[in-house]
């Protein structure tokens, strides 16, 4: 009874095996922060449990599919080209990301458009000009002096938000932005290094300090392959315009749209998940004859990686003294890991800079009005994007309308005609229909 408890007081004063168990469990969470930061000259990605056990996996990775980055986190996102209605899934873990993200980055205006997106009013513009107005509230209703304006007292089943490229050179096109996730991984990366520091300068054990300095070069080279870069942007640079629209399909809430321009990327192509042709005609070779080509640096870089982690594995069993200091410096890595892997981030950050377009007001030049489109009905929603983006509604109208069938009518006159006062005046006519029926089911409430 005496030794089992002595046993356990030993390891609970000096746990010298368990670091290096810690480092070949749980290598996934490195792999996504690694997809978060990489594409730069530095990927802050720190030392920690795992690493050795997501060296393997990427050697695994590139050796059997030529590639580092993991797969989309949204697996039913769909990418469709506006111009010619073509549509495909995607593949591209950063366009996935980008589209996870949205309710953490989405412009206060797309917010508030759905809040308060009008049901029926008189002048196409009067939902921006009222807002400043006083507001009389009338049971779930606003009315405003001097307007027509009815609000929804529900949320907007469809809310299409416009976006164009923001290429004015603050954030560069297809490179990671610097914003607190990165500096997160410095400022840990130098914490770690005086956690290791304390036991050299209390008892002169340089062990610990050796073993973090050896893991973080080894963690910060595995982060400056060029095949990351090559990845999480494998498209081409548009050189003429190509809009595109994000979305999962029926039942979303969000479609983002952007408008191509030149000097943007090709997001549709980015969507393909396809490699750059030099390591595509790579992946048609052998797998043995893949790893073992000498221009291959990929592969060969991995591979040399894994051989230096597990030696660094292999040296950290002989810590003997002092292991709290090196669980510390695991602990606080493991941290960082976790937030960068799961930290929402803007576009601009993932190499994707874009803003919410603007459309001109015809009222107040110096007032632009928001590319935002929010109505209590989808097919309301795809009107109103057709109205002032043309094309933008139609090519989407399959998608959340598939088939003829389902149209209404007016519907189909509507989508039929090529006159915007036609359009607009059965539009309004459908818009005063549905807020009487809101009304009639307020008052019946």
């Amino acid at each position: 009874m005496d030794e089992t408890a002595s046993n356990f007081r030993a390891q609970w004063v000096n746990p010298s095996d368990l670091f290096s168990i810690l480092l070949i469990i749980g290598g996934d969470v490195i792999g996504l922060a690694q997809a978060a930061l990489s594409g730069g000259p530095i990927t802050p990605v720190t030392f920690s449990f795992g690493w050795v056990s997501y060296a393997i996996s990427a050697l695994l990775a590139v050796q059997s599919e030529g590639r580092l980055m993991p797969p989309s986190p949204d697996s039913s996102l769909q990418v469709i080209n506006l111009g010619t209605g073509y549509k495909r899934f995607n593949r591209s873990w950063t366009l996935g990301r980008v589209f996870q993200n949205y309710e953490y980055w989405m412009p206060a205006e797309v917010q508030q458009r759905l809040q308060s997106h009008p049901i029926l009013y008189e002048d196409e513009e009067a939902w921006i000009t009222d807002t400043e107005m006083p507001e009389k509230v009338t049971g779930t209703t606003k009315t405003y002096p001097n307007s027509r304006r009815f609000v929804s007292p529900r949320q907007a089943r469809l809310c299409v938000s416009v976006y164009e490229w923001a290429l004015d050179g603050q954030h560069p096109v297809a490179k990671p932005g610097h914003d607190w996730v990165h500096w997160l991984g410095i400022v840990v990366t130098v914490a770690q290094l005086g956690i290791s520091a304390i036991p050299l300068a209390l008892y002169g054990d340089w062990s610990i300090f050796l073993v973090t300095v050896a893991g973080t070069m080894l963690a910060y080279a595995s982060g400056t392959l060029p095949q990351w870069g090559k990845e999480k942007w494998a498209c081409r640079i548009l050189d003429k315009r190509k809009d595109i629209a994000l979305t999962v399909g029926v039942g979303t809430q969000h479609v983002i749209v952007v408008r191509g321009a030149k000097g943007g990327l090709d997001l549709e192509d980015m969507a393909g998940g396809q490699l750059p042709e030099d390591e595509e005609g790579q992946a048609r070779r052998g797998r043995l004859m893949r790893l073992m080509t000498p221009g291959n640096t990929t592969r060969m870089v991995t591979f040399l990686l894994v051989v230096l982690w597990l030696m660094l594995l292999l040296s950290s069993t002989g810590i003997q003294e002092h292991a709290w200091y090196l669980l510390a410096v695991g602990g606080t890595g493991m941290v960082q890991n976790l937030i960068t892997a799961g930290a929402p981030r803007r576009p601009a950050m993932l190499g994707i800079p874009i803003r919410l377009a603007m459309r001109s007001n015809s009222k107040n030049e110096g007032s632009p009005i928001p590319m935002v489109f929010a109505e209590f009905k989808v097919m309301h929603t795809l009107m109103e994007l057709e109205l002032d983006f043309k094309g933008a509604g139609r090519a989407l109208l399959p998608e959340f309308f598939p088939g003829s069938g389902g149209l209404q009518p007016w519907e189909e006159k509507w989508w039929s005609s090529n006159e915007p006062d036609v359009r607009r005046q059965l539009l309004r006519a459908a818009r005063e229909k549905e807020f009487n029926k809101q009304m009639h089911r307020t008052q019946a409430a």
